[in-house]
């Protein structure tokens, strides 16, 4: 019995640390028992973000030695300028309007774009990643999944096709233009200019 590439990575993870099976492996074994076809996704972009920079150096290592263990494809990880937010608010409630307090907050971000996934293996690592999220750590994930054209599209036909059957149209368009003037009368009324 062959086994799948996401049971196989989860059962090297679980060997390797010594951990009993997982609860994420719910979704794998699922879409292994029902023998649907897998989803295929060709980019994931995880998108991370908090405030503090030292917990989000600890998620990202965390995050790629994850993919490595699963044998998933982060093909970029980079730093989008962080966000800072700044409010002027009064010291007191409603009295001494020259005192103000200025506060801060800084927004960092960090990006992951994981390349040509299976949907089993996408979601059990999804998943192991946002079970063990830090607190103050925020997520945001965009899956861009590839897809089988409608039946009612075509495929567009190529430049040979398409300039055979622009010609084919043309001359049975002339054809009926000469055949319609060779069935009218060619002696119809003659236009003559009357001066009364």
């Amino acid at each position: 019995m062959a086994m799948s590439p996401c049971k196989m990575n989860l059962l090297k993870l679980v060997s390797q640390h010594g951990l009993k099976a997982p609860s994420f492996t719910s979704s794998c074994i699922r879409a292994l028992s029902t023998g649907d076809k897998d989803e295929l996704f060709r980019q994931i972009t995880i998108e991370v973000k908090g405030h503090n920079p030292a917990v989000l150096n600890s998620y990202q290592k965390f995050t790629v030695m994850a993919a490595d263990e699963l044998g998933v494809n982060i093909s970029k990880i980079y730093e989008p300028p962080r966000v800072m937010t700044r409010m002027s608010l009064m010291k007191s409630v409603f009295v001494h309007k020259k005192h103000f307090h200025q506060y801060e907050m800084r927004t960092l971000y960090r990006v992951f774009e994981l390349k040509h996934l299976t949907g089993s293996t996408a979601s059990t690592f999804l998943e192991y990643i946002q079970r063990n999220m830090p607190e103050g750590v925020a997520m945001k994930v965009t899956k861009h999944q590839i897809e089988r054209l409608p039946e009612h599209l075509k495929p567009p036909t190529t430049k040979k096709v398409a300039a055979q059957s622009d010609e084919d149209s043309n001359s049975e368009l002339s054809q009926e233009i000469s055949s319609s003037l060779s069935s009218s009368s060619v002696d119809g009324p003659s236009l003559r200019s009357t001066n009364t």
